[in-house]
Order: C-alpha cells, then sequence, then structure tokens
C-alpha cells in the first residue's frame, strides 16, 4: 500500500498541472501540436463504443469512409477500453483520457517495483525502481503519445521470462506470455521492439544447464498464450497491410532514428540536461545519475553469482536496443543490419520512428542501477544454491558494513539514487485546452436530427500538407464526430489508405465541379465547412456553387453545412 500512495503521488506531482485540469485539458507534453493527442482521444472513444456493442464492426472505424477495416491501418489500443465505464457514467471523454494516463503511469510503478524488487531482493530497491519507472525521461519526453506512456508489459513481460529462466515453472512462463500480448495489445511499438529485441538477447539467459524438456514446454506455451492474445490484432493488421502500402519512406526513418549522441543528452536536470554537443537530435539519457547507478550495479551484478545471468542477459538489452534505436544508421562491417532485417522481417518496414528503442535502453539502464542495491562481495554457500540467475528475497543483505568508510560509500550511493530521481524529474507538459462543445453543439445536433446515420461527412477544407501540424484540425473534427457519430470521409492515422490520398489530392481546389464530383464519388453527401479556415474569395462563392445546397449556419457565421447534389 505504501508504493501504491507513492506512485500515485508521483504520477500525479509529475505531470502537475493534469490533475488541476483533470476535464478541460489533456496533455500535449512535448509534441509541438495537439494532433496526437487528439487522435489518441478519438482512438479510446472508438474502442470504449465499440466495447459497449461486443467489439462489433471493430475495425471498420468511421473515418476514410467508405474505406473498410480503417482501424487497423493505426495503432488499435484495445487496452483502453477498461476506462469504458467513466464514459458510459459521465461521457466525458477528456476525463477518461486522462485517467487511463495516470493510471499507466501508476502501473509502471508497481510493474516496476516487482521487476527490481524480484532482481535484487530489497523491498527498498522495488520503491526506488518503481519510481524511477514512474518517471522514466523517455516516457514524460513522449507524455503527448499516449501508448508510448505505458511500460507495464515490458517490465512484467521482463520479470516473468528471468524468473522463468531461473526454476523453469510454467506458471512463470504463461504469465510471461500474458504480459508480453498485453504489451503489444497496449503499444504495437513496445511490443514489436520488445519480441525483436530479445530474439537478440535471449541467448545469454540460456548459458547455462537445464532442463531442455521444460524450456520446451515453457517456451511453447509462453508463446501459444502471446499468439492467441495478439492474433486477432495482427491477423487484421497483416491483411490490412496487403491491401495498402505501409513501408516508410526512408528518408523519414533515416529522420526519426537515433544517433550515439542521443544517448548523452536529456530534457530535464542534470550535467545532460539540453546537452547541444555533437549530432544529437533526441534526449535518449536516462540521466547521468542513473547511468553511473547502472555502471556500479552491472559490476555488482556480474559478481554474484545469482545475479550474474540477469545481469548480462540487462546489459544485452541495452547494447541491442541501443544499436536498432539507430535504424538505418547503424552501420556494421560495411553492412546495415537494420536495412537488411527490414528486407525480410514483417513489421519492420513499417517502422516510422526507430529512436523508440531506447525506451528499453531506459528501462535496462534502471533495472542494471537497482542492482546497486545489494553488496559485490562473493555470495555465501547458501546463496550459493540452485537459485541460478534469479535472486530470491533471501540474499538480499545490508548494503555496506558499518566502518566509517562505507558510511561514506554509502551516503554517496544514497545522493546518486536521490539524484538520479531529482534528475529524471521532467518539467511540466504542455496542456491542451480543450474545445467547448457547447460552441459547436448547434450543427452537431442538426446532422444528428438533420441526417442519416450512413451518410458520409466530410470536413471542409482538407489538409494541404502531410505533416503531423496539417491534421490537427482533422483530429479535432474526429472529436467532434464522437458526438454526431456519423462516417467521416477526412481522418488521421499511422497511415493512409491511397483513396483517401487520391480525395485529398482532388479537393484541394473546393468547391470547383472537379472536387464536388469526387467528393460525391467517394460517397460524400454533407460538407461542414469551417469557414475561417477558408480564403474569403472562396467562402463569398461558396453560395453561387450550383452543386451545393445551402442546409445550415451556426450564429457566429463560423460554419455551414452543404449538401452535395447528386450529378446528372
Amino acid at each position: 500500500m505504501l508504493e501504491l500512495i507513492v506512485f500515485v503521488a508521483l504520477a500525479i506531482s509529475s505531470t502537475w498541472p493534469l490533475a488541476w485540469n483533470f476535464q478541460t485539458a489533456i496533455p500535449q507534453g512535448q509534441e509541438r501540436v495537439a494532433t496526437v493527442p487528439l487522435f489518441n482521444l478519438w482512438t479510446i472513444w472508438w474502442n470504449v463504443d465499440r466495447a459497449g456493442d461486443l467489439f462489433s464492426n471493430y475495425w471498420d472505424a468511421p473515418i476514410f469512409a467508405p474505406t473498410d477495416g480503417a482501424f487497423a491501418l493505426s495503432e488499435s489500443q484495445p487496452t483502453t477500453s477498461i476506462v469504458a465505464p467513466i464514459i458510459w457514467a459521465t461521457e466525458s471523454r477528456i476525463l477518461a483520457y486522462n485517467v487511463f494516463l495516470l493510471f499507466m503511469l501508476v502501473a509502471n510503478g508497481c510493474s516496476g517495483s516487482v521487476f527490481t524488487r524480484g532482481l535484487t531482493g530489497s523491498r527498498i530497491a522495488g520503491v526506488w525502481g518503481g519510481a524511477a519507472m514512474v518517471l522514466l525521461p523517455f516516457v514524460h519526453w513522449q507524455l503527448g503519445v499516449i501508448q508510448l506512456a505505458s511500460l507495464s508489459g515490458i517490465l512484467l513481460s521482463l520479470h516473468f521470462l528471468i524468473r522463468f529462466l531461473a526454476d523453469y515453472h510454467l506458471k512463470d512462463a504463461l504469465l510471461a506470455g500474458v504480459a508480453s500480448g498485453f504489451c503489444y495489445l497496449t503499444c504495437n511499438y513496445y511490443g514489436y521492439q520488445l519480441c525483436l529485441t530479445l530474439t537478440v538477447a535471449l541467448p545469454v539467459l540460456l548459458m547455462k544447464r537445464c532442463s531442455v524438456r521444460r524450456l520446451a514446454t515453457g517456451s511453447v506455451l509462453s508463446l501459444a498464450v502471446f499468439a492467441l492474445l495478439i492474433l486477432p490484432v495482427v491477423s487484421k493488421q497483416l491483411s490490412t497491410s496487403g491491401q495498402h502500402k505501409w513501408d516508410r519512406r526512408p528518408e523519414t526513418v533515416a529522420r526519426l532514428s537515433a544517433v550515439q549522441d542521443d544517448y548523452f543528452r536529456t530534457l530535464w536536470r542534470g550535467p545532460l540536461a539540453n546537452r547541444t554537443t555533437g549530432n544529437a537530435r533526441f534526449p535518449l539519457s536516462p540521466g547521468l545519475a542513473c547511468s553511473i547507478l547502472a555502471v556500479i550495479g552491472t559490476v555488482i551484478g556480474v559478481r554474484r553469482r545469482p545475479t550474474r545471468g540477469a545481469t548480462l542477459f540487462l546489459l544485452s538489452i541495452v547494447g541491442v536496443a541501443a544499436q536498432l534505436s539507430l535504424g538505418p544508421g547503424w552501420v556494421l562491417g560495411g553492412y546495415r543490419p537494420f536495412e537488411l532485417l527490414a528486407e525480410w522481417l514483417p513489421g519492420l518496414s513499417a517502422m516510422r520512428s526507430p529512436y523508440r528503442f531506447a525506451v528499453l535502453v531506459q528501462v535496462s539502464c534502471v533495472a542494471l542501477a537497482s542492482l546497486s542495491f545489494i553488496r559485490a562481495e562473493r555470495d555465501q554457500a547458501s546463496q550459493d544454491g540452485n537459485t541460478a540467475n534469479c535472486p530470491t528475497p533471501s540474499v538480499a543483505t545490508p548494503l555496506f558494513p558499518s566502518s566509517k568508510w562505507r558510511r561514506l560509500v554509502l551516503v554517496m550511493h544514497c545522493g546518486l539514487l536521490g539524484g538520479a530521481l531529482i534528475e529524471c524529474w521532467p518539467s511540466s507538459p504542455r496542456m491542451y485546452a480543450m474545445p467547448d462543445y457547447e460552441t459547436q453543439r448547434p450543427w452537431i445536433e442538426w446532422l444528428i436530427t438533420g441526417t442519416d446515420a450512413d451518410d458520409i461527412v466530410a470536413n471542409i477544407p482538407f489538409p494541404e500538407g502531410r505533416s503531423v501540424a496539417d491534421y490537427e484540425d482533422t483530429t479535432r473534427s474526429m472529436l467532434w464526430a464522437t458526438y454526431h457519430k456519423r462516417p467521416l470521409a477526412n481522418g488521421y492515422s499511422g497511415f493512409f489508405p491511397s483513396r483517401f490520398v487520391e480525395l485529398k489530392r482532388d479537393v484541394q481546389e473546393f468547391p470547383n465541379n472537379t472536387s464536388l464530383r469526387e467528393l460525391r464519388k467517394a460517397g460524400v453527401r454533407w460538407c461542414v465547412v469551417d469557414m475561417s479556415k477558408l480564403k474569403s474569395s472562396i467562402a463569398d462563392n461558396l453560395d453561387s456553387q450550383p452543386l451545393l445546397a445551402f442546409q445550415f449556419e451556426t450564429r457566429d457565421g463560423m460554419t455551414r453545412i452543404y449538401e452535395v447534389k447528386q450529378f446528372q
């Protein structure tokens, strides 16, 4: 209970002023625009909406209409449906979003505590490790991308995997499969990155005598559970990938790949804060204090037989994930391993942001740092039995003897532990004040009463560019669509269907005849026009367009609704 109180307090204080604006704003984090937070707000609503209908027509989300399976073009995040009671009871999408975010941060602390306590056998180490996971720099840097806030799947997967390979209990293999499946369902990026990294790093844990039969049985069980959990999502993603082009532009992947200097830079406090020397692009360092503790913990962990295997395993994750985060910039013997893997490994060619592998680097560094809580001396004979790679609580020992110089070392160690938490304490996140629904209510209610449920609506104007910022208005329109519930010809996602890309190109000259003809061919019957976004010359000529029938206008004149007439 004490740990839970600590993690709740850290989650609230580290995201302040979120708690003060719980029903009026959502965290934008370090995002320049609110496009991604708004899109994830819509994603949570769609999951909750489908949960109320037992997930029928789950993949046919009302965006990019009339494209089928549009929801498979982005991360579905079905685990967000746990906040369904909040939306059902209050109808507040904002409240549900913020509750889910804080819940994920607290879950990071609880699962981090379980993981680090399992490594060290120390409750104090568990509290510190959980606190460090709540405050993990990568999470708070990416706070505007809500699925990247969830570390619990990663942490529990590593915890149960290490436990299974220590004693081969099938229960741990089962739980490792469940945790890995939860990881993928919560965040496809993290699930995929974890699987790829473990494939390379896992042999380190197998470098010991073991029961081949129990290892094989547990591995099959874990993989079967994992596959069973993710199959509904992955099968749809694979079938959708056959209909749309999922590959990313090489220049985009290169731009969103890390460089080595990124691991010497952080956004927050400490000597590495805002470091600009070198070619750093992203703040990927876990912090100087945490890095020093990770080195100390690695030395201690390697010297102790019970923790040696787990320590080398975590160290290999750091190395593998750091190299993969470099994307095509990782050069080995004149070859680019990332590009070679992307040619034959399903899904890797669709990865836009390799730098996100850095989350595994930071998680592993915190875990290694937690090993500094246990002493480096040779284990006693009672600790040298069949515990293999995973220590039990019985191996926890006093950190240092009571001599004067060791007390000094203890003070320095405590200073590093406290410094690591202070150094990674984030700045206050940017908050996006949600637009007032009441100002939009008139035209939304007109759509509800004046149109059929399956009528397709287009929000005008369509974005001109390709950047995330260009789609902020689109995601805001998706938010309003959660109220009127009419399918939209517009949309935003991780990938865009070719039909939408073509329509977007053809309607840039709205309201000329070509744009209206293409809208009608796409099944669009109603256009909701944001007059403040149109050029004055176009706005003045809307009513003179014979292929548009004016139907409604708000009192302020900022929103109009037109019917697109049938072509003869």
